[in-house]
């Protein structure tokens, strides 16, 4: 299965869709390139699952099982932010013996990212990073909005008093 077959089973098409879109109006904007080659070029990249292009606010991602743990030391990040130079992290899931604050032994996170394991305010990682993770989970907002058919229960006002 490709990546952005996953990824349309993961989030659906539309917010695929609006996602893509919205890279490939940056690379135009940056790079000055025409339209159809921006498309091909994002579209190439999120097949790749290159995370310069998927990474956003609400996903999960997980240690790849070929990664050494000392190298990734967090098993699932979630990201807090998309910034433009990176992603705001907090640690998910950091080791089964870790205990509730995640800050105890059995952490397994570099002691001076430990001030940001707080599930709130996150650390600061390069988009790069992600690489050694796959990508898990993903909350478009799109999921968050009401859906149309709750709207056409409310009936307009005709007048005043009405």
């Amino acid at each position: 299965m490709s990546t952005l077959k996953s990824l349309t089973d993961l989030i659906g098409a539309q917010a695929l869709g609006d996602h893509l879109t919205a890279a490939v109006h940056d690379l135009i904007d940056r790079e000055q390139l025409d339209c159809a080659e921006a498309y091909q070029r994002i579209t190439d990249a999120a097949d790749a699952g290159d995370p310069a292009v998927l990474a956003a606010t609400r996903q999960t991602w997980v240690r790849r099982d070929d990664v050494d743990p000392e190298e990734a030391p967090a098993r699932r990040l979630y990201v807090l932010e998309r910034t433009p130079t990176g992603v705001f992290v907090a640690f998910v899931d950091v080791d089964r013996a870790a205990d509730d604050t995640d800050d105890g032994q059995y952490a397994n996170v570099v002691p001076e990212l430990l001030p940001y394991n707080d599930h709130s305010s996150g650390a600061e990682l390069p988009v790069e990073e992600l690489e050694m993770y796959r990508l898990e989970a993903w909350e478009p907002f799109e999921h968050l909005l009401p859906t149309v058919g709750g709207i056409g229960n409310v009936r307009p006002q005709t007048g005043a008093g009405s």
